[in-house]
């Protein structure tokens, strides 16, 4: 791998974009000082990571950006790309090249790029780890770096050697897995909190638990019980309803005839009470008519009456009005004479209004001036308290600041005393720690071993554990898919049965033969049951004998054909209406038939009762059984039947049926088939699942002694881990206390020798403050004399002040009260005004009103005079009128007492109507009463168990104990006692049960965090352990190469003399000890490097750098005046050892020196052309010729004269080189 390309833009005086190409061997970088040729070195450092800008030669990292000119403005961003080529063997990486760039901006913010994808500067540090690349690497030697290997400390020479050796990328992970050791620690004391947490709320939550967990059990025990004794309550209901629905019907016909007789008796009712209305419409009529001549004779009466007192009462009005118009005359004449009066005294008091107001003016002046000169005196007042407030505020600060600087001197003071002691105190605890720290150590490993040895043991019985539980967890899975599945089969069972008692099955006259309590009065052992008790067989034959006994499915079998003609007497003698199919068992001709080849008969493969024999010969003989439709035979003898095992018969006379039912229970033999199917089902179920049970309780078992196991082990273990994290906590404790006891040592010695420093210079500012005090002081009391003169003349201008304002407000009080009066006459005389105009309309009023009586007077006397004549003819006419009413009279009365006797019948019709209406109502309220009920108890099972109707009937019953249903009140009774207990509980937490498992699982879940965080703890001490040995194994391994390398390379350069290098302190710990260089050069003793000259000590870290470049050379080195301090005879080896490497890397060397120049494959010089503005020469140098190549940046390499030139051209183009690179 080479350094192959650099590209810099904007990075310090490279401002334009510049690129330099490289090839493997020799390149030199030459120009003037100032030119920028270090800035090509502190570039490759930047872009490799460099985060220190002092190595870069700057104060802060974007001083890097290009800062501008005189005639180039500054740049916003700073950015160089290096191209490694043939990367694939070195780098972690597919790529043959491989660009870096890094990117900074002026304001902060910086970029890194791998082959311009964005990344961070940890993948660029990761991807060059153990190469030799780095910032702080043998790869790159800035001016005075390769000295500062030799002056350094020797702990600080260990970085060359360990990238040497290649375990800068070990160290990273050992820093890493510290890293992560802190974080697991923190976790674990977390996790310990939170598992201590948890687990206090899981003894909480267990009582709790237990309090739900046996609610829950009541609950269920209540919630069966409830269910079946509402199915019965609703079964009860149900013929409750059937028998009300039945007599509201009979009620219904009987209120039909009863409103019949009603509607008659109303119609004749109606009719005579149309012509009493008649007759009292004839009576009203004549009624009205005599009242209208009464009230018009007696009305003429009145108004003769009436109208003589109104002519009275008009004249005595006329003279009222008259008295009154005179009075109001004499009113108006007064009013007039007040008016006058109150004119003069407005223009008297607007006089005397006009000269106060002239007296306001003034004193409204006088009164601003004065207070102008108040607001004057009362600002300069309050500039001088606020001088006054701010001389005393800064003395109190001056006073502050001596007392500070004053309280610091003994605090100081008292800080030297404890420091020392102090001192001498960590000094005595850092002996007693080390020793505390070995001890700690060796009790550690002890517990860890007996750790470790539990462990295994633990996940031995855990892995069988575990086993044993997946297998129980299958079989309780198991067992309770078919304890389900024999519910189900039993609630099947159940409703079956059900459905078969009920009477929807058999139609009624089958229903009373079938009636245990014998309603017909057959003879004992008549009836043998249904037809479908008699038979039995085959599940996949249950279509086809259906569909051939489909007519006789619900009949019913009695012995002979003679009880058979007793029942059909028997329902006929009833009355009622009925049906009923009846097979006689015995009797009755036919047999069986001959089946047609390839079948068989139906008969020979159903099961049949004995006493049902002759009768299943007769029904079944003649049919014949087909495997399919296609096995049916064209021709079927007369009279049989033959039948599919699909439910398709076909008959000998040509006619074919076919039987798909869309359910199971179809029939009463299809019910009972599926009884019996069920109940063998589910007969095999409850087999197996006492086999799982039995099975479940061994695993039970032994899951149980394996829990036991688990738990003590487990303890074991644990103890065992607590007892080492006891112990690796206390080691640790004694560590830092170790280390941080060191560090406070060494602290306490810098602050010792630090702390005189803390008053340097009080006393000149003590002094200073004092002088500045005294100052403050004199103002102050000039302030305060003259703050109390401005005081005592605002006193006096206040008084002053309070004198006008009281004469002003006698002013404006005066002119207030004038003006008031002003006001007050005037509203007076219009007041006497308005009151004069009333009074002149009264009296216009009083004269119309005194002609209008007169005309009301002349009116009703004519009135009078033409009543009087109407009177007598008016009186003859009532009379007749009351005559006739009379008559009418009599008629009503008679056809009042026909409708007494008609509303008599009525009544006694509509009371049979209301008992009849009584008696249905009730019956509906009590058939309303029996559904609401019903719904009730579907509403309190849905309410309190989620269950529908239907739900509700397919539920199945409660377990009893010994299979036997104990009596209905004693269940009823432990409702009841269920209901209590359940009441007795109080408030339970049903939550509490999922809360409490989700705790126990979450209290497992951590508890297994934990012992990961430690299992990776220990993965991680492991990983540390290892690096150390690895570390320390290859470390030792190079050091000694390179001790060997360097006396070699020492002797090589030296031309003799004698160097070596050798580990200090803890020599057993490669991995902390620290680096010493001995040197003797030739005809000197041995001596340390810090006392050799300026030449030897360069070729001194030559030698350790080409010694380490033996072992690992890096891909690329960048030497910057390496050279500088070396004669020509020193130099010529230099160069000579540097082209021995060719071969293995690539050296980028910065140099004035010609030798070094000579020697090189490739120049590039740097100039500045413009000022400030760094440009790149490039030029390539062979063992024969020189060509100058283009300026700036190439797209590659010239062409090589070729190799046949002589020897005198090359030694002229070398000459001519090196001054060039001189002369720029």
């Amino acid at each position: 791998m080479y350094l192959k390309q650099i590209e810099i833009t904007g990075f310090k005086s490279f401002a334009d974009k510049t690129r330099l190409q490289f090839e493997p061997g020799m390149i030199a970088i030459v120009g003037p000082n100032g030119c920028g040729k270090s800035n090509v070195s502190d570039a490759i450092r930047w872009v490799l990571g460099e985060q220190r800008p002092t190595a870069l030669r700057c104060a802060k990292m974007p001083d890097v950006v290009f800062n501008g000119t005189d005639n180039r403005k500054p740049l916003g961003m700073a950015e160089v790309s290096i191209t490694f080529a043939d990367c694939e063997g070195v780098l972690d990486t597919e790529f043959n090249e491989v660009t870096i760039t890094r990117r900074v901006f002026r304001s902060g913010e910086g970029q890194y790029f791998i082959n311009k994808n964005l990344c961070r500067l940890k993948d660029v540090h990761r991807l060059f780890m153990g190469t030799g690349i780095g910032t702080t690497s043998y790869s790159v030697m800035a001016q005075g770096q390769i000295d500062a290997i030799l002056s350094s400390k020797p702990e600080d020479r260990r970085a060359v050697f360990e990238e040497a050796a290649g375990i800068t990328k070990f160290k990273a992970d050992r820093k890493e897995a510290l890293r992560k050791i802190d974080q697991t620690e923190a976790n674990l004391l977390r996790l310990a909190d939170v598992i201590r947490e948890v687990k206090r709320q899981i003894g909480t939550l267990q009582r709790q638990a237990g309090k739900a967990q046996k609610y829950r059990e009541l609950r269920d025990e209540l919630r069966g019980l409830d269910i079946f004794l509402t199915r019965r309550r609703l079964a009860a209901l149900d013929i409750r309803i059937r028998e009300l629905d039945t007599s509201i019907h009979a009620l219904g016909e009987q209120l039909v005839a009863h409103q019949e007789f009603v509607a008659e008796a109303e119609a004749e009712s109606s009719h005579i009470h149309a012509l009493i209305h008649e007759t009292e419409a004839r009576i009203a009529e004549l009624t009205e008519q005599a009242a209208q001549a009464d009230n018009r004779f007696i009305r003429a009466q009145e108004v003769i009456k009436v109208n003589e007192q109104r002519i009275a009462e008009y004249r005595a009005w006329a003279e009222r009005d008259n008295r009154e118009i005179s009075e109001t005359r004499t009113q108006i004449e007064q009013l007039k004479m007040q008016i006058e009066s109150l004119e003069q005294k407005r223009l008297l008091t607007r006089q005397a209004a006009d000269v106060e107001r002239g007296k306001l003016e003034e004193a409204q002046a006088r009164f601003d001036a004065h207070k102008v000169r108040i607001d004057q005196t009362r600002q300069q007042l309050q500039q001088d308290r606020q001088r006054s407030v701010e001389c005393e505020r800064r003395s109190a600060q001056i006073q502050q600041a001596l007392a500070e600087m004053e309280a610091r001197q003994r605090e100081v003071l008292m800080k030297r005393d404890r420091l020392s002691a102090e001192h001498r105190q960590v000094e005595e605890a850092l002996a007693v720690a080390d020793q505390n720290r070995m001890e700690v150590k060796s009790r550690l490993d002890r517990f860890q071993a007996d750790s470790e040895r539990v462990g295994e043991r633990l996940e031995t019985l855990e892995e069988e554990r575990s086993s044993v539980a997946a297998e129980m967890k299958s079989v309780q899975e198991e067992a309770a898919r078919m304890q389900s599945e024999a519910s189900a089969k039993r609630a099947q069972i159940e409703l079956l049965t059900d459905k078969r008692e009920s009477s929807d099955e058999f139609a009624a006259g089958t229903q009373q033969m079938l009636d245990p309590e014998n309603p017909l009065g057959l003879a004992p052992q008549a009836v043998l049951g249904a037809l479908a008790d008699q038979l039995n067989a085959p599940s996949d034959l249950r279509l086809a004998l259906e569909a051939a006994l489909r007519a006789w499915l619900d009949a019913v079998v009695v012995r002979d054909a003679a009880s058979a003609r007793q029942a059909l007497a028997a329902l006929f003698a009833q009355g009622q209406h009925a049906a009923a199919r009846i097979v006689a068992a015995e009797g009755g001709s036919g047999g069986r038939r001959t089946p047609p080849p390839g079948l068989v008969c139906l008969l020979d493969q159903v099961q049949v009762a004995e006493a049902f024999a002759p009768a299943a010969e007769r029904l079944l003989g003649s049919v014949f059984l087909a495997e399919r439709l296609e096995d049916v035979p064209e021709v079927i003898p007369e009279g049989c039947s033959v039948v599919t095992r699909g439910g398709v018969i076909v008959h000998g006379d040509g006619c074919a049926e076919l039987w798909m039912p869309d359910s199971q229970v179809s029939s009463p033999l299809a019910r009972r088939l599926l009884v019996a199917d069920t109940g063998e089902q589910l007969a095999a179920l409850e087999e197996r699942l006492g086999t799982h049970r039995r099975r479940l309780e061994q695993l039970n078992a032994r899951v149980g002694e394996l829990g036991v196991l688990v738990n003590q082990t487990r303890q074991e273990r644990d103890e065992n881990r607590r007892k080492a994290a006891q112990a690796e906590g206390e080691y640790q404790t004694v560590s830092r206390d170790t280390d941080r006891a060191r560090v406070r040592l060494s602290a306490v010695a810098t602050e010792l020798g630090s702390i005189s420093a803390l008053t340097a210079g009080d006393d000149e500012r003590c002094g200073a403050l004092s002088g500045e005090l005294q100052a403050l002081t004199v103002l102050r009391g000039e302030l305060l004399e003259r703050t109390a003169e401005l005081s005592t003349t605002l006193q006096e201008l206040e008084s002053v002040y309070g004198e006008l304002s009281h004469a002003l407000t006698e002013c404006r009080i005066q002119v207030s009260s004038l003006m008031q009066q002003l006001e007050h006459a005037t509203a007076q005389r219009e007041s006497v005004q308005t009151r004069i105009d009333e009074l002149e309309r009264t009296i216009q009023g009083r004269n119309r009103g005194v002609m209008s009586y007169d005309e009301s007077i002349e009116r009703l006397t004519v009135e009078i005079k033409t009543l009087e004549a109407n009177l007598e003819p008016m009186r003859i006419a009532a009379e007749a009128l009351h005559m006739k009413i009379e008559e009418t009279r009599r008629e009503r009365a008679a056809r009042q007492r026909e409708l007494e006797k008609t509303d008599a019948t009525l009544t006694e019709r509509r009371r049979a109507l209301d008992r009849a209406r009584d008696e249905k109502s009730k019956a509906e309220v009590d058939i309303t009463e029996s559904r609401m009920r019903r719904q009730n108890q579907i509403d309190h099972i849905y309410n309190e168990y989620g269950l529908s109707a239907d739900e509700l009937v397919a539920h199945a019953d409660p377990v009893w104990e010994n299979g036997e249903q104990p009596p209905v009140p004693q269940i009823e009774a432990r409702v009841a006692q269920l209901t209590a207990d359940i009441q007795a509980l109080g408030p339970v937490n049903l939550v509490a049960i999922e809360e409490y498992k989700e705790l126990e699982e979450r209290y497992t879940f951590l508890k297994a965090q934990e012992q990961d965080l430690l299992k990776s703890k220990e993965q991680i001490l492991e990983l540390i352990a290892m690096i150390n040995k690895k570390s320390g194994e290859m470390f030792q391994t190079t050091f000694e190469q390179a001790n060997a390398n360097f006396e070699t390379m020492f002797t090589k350069l030296f031309n003799g003399g004698q160097a070596k290098l050798v580990l200090l302190e803890n020599v057993d710990d490669p991995l902390e000890c620290g680096i010493d260089i001995i040197a003797r050069p030739p005809g000197k003793r041995p001596q340390s490097v810090t006392l050799l000259s300026g030449g030897e000590r360069t070729m001194t870290a030559v030698s350790l750098l080409f010694a380490i470049f033996m072992i690992k050379p890096a891909p690329f080195c960048m030497l910057d005046e390496l050279d500088a301090a070396l004669d020509d005879s020193n130099i010529g080896r230099f160069v000579q050892a540097l082209k021995d490497f060719l071969t293995q890397s690539q050296f980028l060397i910065i140099t004035h020196n010609q030798h070094t120049i000579a020697g090189s494959d490739i120049v590039y010089g740097v100039t500045q052309q413009e000022k400030g503005i760094s440009k790149i020469v490039s030029m390539r140098l062979k063992e024969i010729g020189v060509k100058e190549l283009s300026m700036g940046a190439p797209v590659s390499a010239p062409t090589v004269e070729e190799e046949h030139v002589k020897r005198k051209r090359k030694k002229k183009a070398e000459q001519e080189t090196a001054d060039e690179a001189q002369d720029s």
